[in-house]
């Protein structure tokens, strides 16, 4: 049954005020599993059970283009994709084939290319010919050729989608691109998506939170899990036991005692699954796309409908508008969601089980700017959090930044609920004794993007699980807010780690922040002291403080931390190439020599960049970071390897390199820097 949407969220919002602390503490799971004291960012979740059910949600079978699994008749490697250059290689050849995969299921199928032009308007040739092909009878399932002016844009990657019929399972399929030599092409990877699967994503994500917040007991293998991290591998490594569920419908009927009913999205209308979500956090339901509303109200399932949006809006301002008006004076305030309608898995679980408001509105749109404020407005100035992601990256966390409020890259996360059940101890790992200052140069390097909660989730472990891990030293920024959200996986990353590995802290603090847009300083000097706390109990003595991806930091942020942050040894920034600073007498800064490398070749050329002119007389210090979506372990280890013989270069941990930095310019020195 249909409920009164405006009448239902009354009495609803009235019973769950009339129930739970005030607004800005606990969410409405509190008691029943999940924790949220003063202290935290973000709440804890209680234990995972002894045996988690471990639900199938893989809607893409994806094959990279510069990887294992695939072949080349044609072009070449280039950082992370495969490269066919006009006069360079061989035309008239397929730049890709394979995989022969015989694990796509059978039925609608949505093959995908994802490709780069630099070109798109010299004229409208073919560019490629793409196909499906059946290995195993010779059969073409689908082809299609793509002309330059298909592309929209150039530099960047583009999908270009193709539909086929898979209609034997365990035959070899093969996506191939037979490239004509009429344009520089590049090729990131191939694949398919199964068509139709994100509408049971969104039910059994949403459920997983539902479940998970009285006690985490479901698992996701998705897309990001199976590319990345890869099946299992986490729970393995943290002692979890699991077993895999045949059939993800039959987890409606096992925990049906726990589900009030569901709540139904407009599918014309996307962001409507954001406000569904929410209000499924409220009433005990699960969310429903109105494709399998039939399947999920008729037996055995018989789930009641709780609420039902189609055709209640018509834009999506309309949508958010409703959520703050009806919902939001009843939510928590001091977290808020922003995850873009198209992700249907993922950060959802997380956003349900935490009875959070889920938006996606872009700040770069006037209207949607103002109601975005409303809602930041009354989140709490210097320890709110907004987790997920933004339409744009500078753009969404600048104004965050400007209401005090931090970003937790997150929207991709699969598993937050479970691995914030995991145990809160720690076992940090002390600083090592630095070696005697010579004046030689020395180089830190650094692999960037720990902030964000889904890279320390999927590819972080991919590249932490390198087997010549170890190798060189190296910076790997990791997030403070682990020790509430990943605490487990936190300290598994300590025990694992070597003597070469250093965890140091990513973009602000505890959240990604622009320090030198916070207006208010007393705010600005609690969110260090904040960020302090929670990097010295997660033992990181370095922190990186982004002020747009150019910026520097300005004086009275420096002196924030040096004042606030007595824990730390060093800032990096990302004003490239910047000297050395000292704020209050004690902390040094220092703007990274290189802010983003993509490649081998860059790190080798950033680093002859910075130590060319040296004369020998002082120590130089060069501080090189590296994008881990495009440089592998490898790479790094290649590049360190690169200036093997030249005995003036030393590479060190960065915490060594600031401890090094710190005596060059008389600072103290304390080797021993553990936790208190």
């Amino acid at each position: 049954m249909k409920w009164n949407k405006k009448l239902g969220a009354a009495i609803l919002a009235t019973v769950i005020v009339a129930a739970s602390a005030p607004f800005v503490g606990l969410p409405k799971a509190e008691a029943s599993g999940l924790s949220w004291p003063s202290g935290q960012i973000l709440p804890s979740f209680s234990a995972p059970a002894s045996t988690l059910d471990v639900m199938n949600l893989v809607t893409e079978y994806k094959y990279e283009a510069e990887g294992t699994q695939v072949g080349h008749g044609t072009g070449h490697l280039d950082g992370n994709g495969w490269l066919a250059q006009t006069s360079i290689d061989a035309p008239n050849k397929h730049m890709v084939y394979g995989p022969y995969a015989t694990d796509i299921p059978a039925g609608a199928n949505q093959a995908f290319f994802d490709m780069i032009i630099d070109n798109n308007t010299a004229n409208n040739d073919v560019i490629v010919t793409v196909d499906v092909r059946d290995n195993t009878n010779g059969q073409i399932l689908a082809t299609r050729d793509i002309t330059r002016k298909e592309w929209t844009k150039v530099g960047s990657y583009e999908r270009f989608t193709l539909n086929f019929n898979n209609p034997t399972v365990g035959h070899a399929i093969e996506f191939r691109v037979y490239w004509y030599g009429r344009a520089y092409t590049k090729v990131d990877a191939v694949g398919t998506s199964l068509q139709g699967k994100s509408d049971e994503t969104v039910v059994f994500t949403t459920l997983k939170g539902l479940v998970n917040k009285t006690q985490p007991r479901i698992y996701t293998y998705d897309d990001n899990v199976k590319n990345e991290d890869g099946k299992d591998k986490w729970l393995n490594d943290l002692g979890i036991g699991h077993a895999d569920v045949a059939d993800n419908w039959s987890l409606i009927t096992k925990y049906a005692s726990e589900i009030n009913g569901i709540v139904v999205y407009d599918a014309a209308v996307p962001d409507t699954v954001n406000l569904a979500t929410t209000i499924a956090s409220q009433s005990g339901g699960i969310v429903a796309p109105p494709s399998l509303v039939s399947k999920l109200t008729s037996t055995p399932y018989n789930l009641p409908i709780l609420d039902d949006l189609r055709g209640d809006f018509s834009t999506k301002l309309q949508v958010y508008q409703y959520l703050h008006d009806h919902y939001w004076s009843s939510l928590p305030h001091k977290l808020l969601i922003g995850l873009n309608p198209g992700i249907k898995g993922a950060l959802r679980e997380y956003a349900l089980a935490t009875g959070t408001a889920v938006v996606w509105l872009d700040p770069s749109v006037p209207a949607e700017k103002t109601l975005l404020q409303s809602f930041f407005s009354d989140m709490p100035y210097g320890s709110g959090i907004y987790m997920g992601w933004w339409p744009d990256e500078a753009i969404g966390v600048q104004a965050a930044s400007e209401y005090g409020i931090s970003t937790i890259a997150s929207d991709w996360s699969s598993n937050l609920t479970v691995f914030s059940g995991t145990s809160r101890t720690v076992n940090v790992k002390p600083v090592p004794s630095k070696p005697p200052l010579q004046n030689k140069i020395y180089v830190s390097l650094i692999l960037s993007d720990g902030d964000n909660l889904q890279y320390m989730e999927h590819r972080f472990k991919k590249i932490w699980d390198s087997p010549n891990r170890g190798a060189v030293p190296l910076g790997w920024t990791v997030s403070p807010a682990m020790l509430d959200a990943m605490p487990g996986v936190l300290n598994y990353l300590y025990n694992t780690a070597t003597p070469n590995d250093a965890l140091i802290a990513g973009p602000s603090g505890v959240g990604y922040t622009y320090p030198n847009f916070w207006a208010n300083q007393t705010y600005l000097d609690n969110f260090v002291a904040l960020s302090n706390d929670y990097m010295n109990r997660a033992g990181l003595k370095v922190a990186t403080i982004w002020n747009t991806i150019t910026g520097g930091i300005n004086p009275n942020v420096g002196n924030s931390f040096a004042q606030y942050a007595p824990s730390l040894l060093g800032l990096t920034g990302q004003n490239a190439g910047s000297p050395i600073t000292i704020y209050g007498n004690s902390l040094p800064t220092q703007g990274l020599s290189a802010t983003y490398c993509y490649s081998e070749a860059t790190i080798i050329s950033e680093i002859n960049n910075a130590i060319a002119g040296w004369n020998g007389t002082a120590p130089r210090f060069v501080s090189i970071q590296s994008n881990p979506w495009d440089v592998s372990y490898q790479m790094i280890v290649n590049a360190a390897n690169n200036f093997s013989s030249n005995s003036n270069i030393v590479f060190v941990r960065p915490d060594t390199y600031f401890q090094l930095m710190r005596e060059q310019y008389n600072l103290p020195i304390d080797p021993s820097a553990a936790v208190q």
